[in-house]
């Protein structure tokens, strides 16, 4: 079904002129176009699990540890990481919502609602056909557009091909020049929760845009040729490690990364001073579709090209479901968070102090010892199938 959604989207992109595409631009969603081609890369995403701590909210590689920040999302999508960031607005009923949105009749907007969500394929196809092709009702088929990319790409539901009916609240908020980062960012962090607490296998947020951060932080794809890098550019970049087919091939070569396998500096995505955490806690706090979310950016100041001290103490993250006081306060907080205090701080060797080895050995390394004996158990799990698989093929 997925393929035939993709058909569908393909066909609607192909009918674009150049002035609806540039147009599209106004919600900032304009490198989907080209990253939305990108090889889904599963079985690293797949190993990844096994180095994600839903505790501390890093992936965690001995004692070094890295954590995908508002800043790198939006340089991987494009986005200015300085606009306002789109809040989710609750509502008891989203149906006026996505009237409005798409200029369409409530009789045809219930036919694309089903108990999986939102129906991406019917979208796009009544948006084609029964939303009028005059200027002034251009937004209103760029809209089902942007829904479409939102759901399938950056805030994926379990169901493929349906979306989260709540992201129609957001489009709006993009037209008035607000990002859509945060949410995903929120929305993929508690989605790798999930899948490590063995709550789901499917992981939701944007699995494409966690693996073009892994791809680059892991060093799997080389760094780019062009001066000034875009997101177009990203499929014109060669895979360091071709050998590398399987989930087992990536959890083998994963178990042996350290810090000097990471790479801290990836200058082409021209991030800005990170936000380390909101005011009185000790992480930052985002809010996704239906509750917040939490990382702590002073425990990744290596990324940034800063020494890595003890991070600051704080309030720590509490998670919760969204209401509108939640949201009330979150949105406050960002009005004042602490960021790093200079460019110039960059001391471009992504060392950890040795207060800092300290620290995070005696506040992590009993648990990082116990999940490395799982991943071992796990990989011997891995090469057991494999090899039952080879011996199948052999004796067929």
């Amino acid at each position: 079904m997925a393929l035939v959604f993709m058909d569908c989207l393909e066909s609607f992109i192909s009918k674009m002129d150049f002035v609806s595409r540039n147009n599209f631009n106004s919600f900032k969603l304009h490198s989907l176009f080209s990253i939305k081609g990108v090889r889904r890369e599963w079985d690293l995403l797949r190993a990844s699990f096994n180095f994600w701590d839903p505790e501390d909210h890093v992936f965690r590689f001995h004692l070094d540890e890295i954590c995908p920040t508002i800043e790198e999302f939006s340089a991987i999508l494009d986005i200015d990481q300085h606009l306002p960031f789109a809040v989710p607005v609750l509502k008891r009923s989203y149906h006026e919502t996505l009237c409005e949105v798409l200029g369409l009749p409530l009789p045809i907007v219930m036919k694309m609602l089903e108990s999986r969500g939102l129906n991406l394929r019917l979208l796009l196809e009544e948006a084609q056909t029964k939303v009028p092709n005059s200027v002034l009702e251009s937004h209103k088929k760029l809209s089902a557009l942007a829904m479409a990319f939102i759901g399938e790409f950056l805030l994926s539901s379990p169901h493929s091909e349906f979306a989260d009916v709540r992201i129609s609240t957001l489009i709006p908020q993009l037209l008035q020049g607000k990002s859509i980062v945060p949410i995903i960012l929120a929305e993929t962090l508690n989605g790798l929760d999930a899948v490590v607490r063995g709550e789901t296998s499917i992981l939701l947020g944007s699995p494409l845009v966690l693996q073009l951060w892994l791809m680059d932080r892991l060093a799997l794809v080389a760094p780019p040729t062009v001066a000034i890098y875009k997101p177009k550019h990203y499929k014109t970049r060669s895979l360091t490690r071709p050998d590398l087919q399987s989930e087992k091939d990536f959890l083998v070569e994963l178990c042996h990364r350290t810090g000097k396998h990471i790479r801290w500096s990836c200058p082409w995505w021209q991030c800005g001073l990170p936000i380390l955490r909101s005011p009185g806690r000790d992480h930052v706090s985002v809010f996704g579709l239906g509750s917040n979310s939490f990382y702590r950016g002073d425990r990744v100041f290596r990324q940034f090209g800063l020494r890595q001290h003890i991070p600051a103490e704080g309030v720590p993250h509490a998670q919760k479901d969204l209401m509108p006081q939640l949201i009330t306060k979150i949105e406050r907080n960002w009005t004042h968070p602490t960021k790093a205090d200079s460019m110039s701080s960059r001391t471009k060797s992504f060392l950890m102090s040795d207060s800092y080895k300290t620290w995070i050995t005696e506040k992590v390394w009993i648990r990082e010892a116990k999940r490395i004996d799982e991943r071992k158990k796990y990989l011997k799990s891995l090469r057991k199938e494999s090899k039952k698989k080879r011996k199948w093929e052999q004796d067929s």
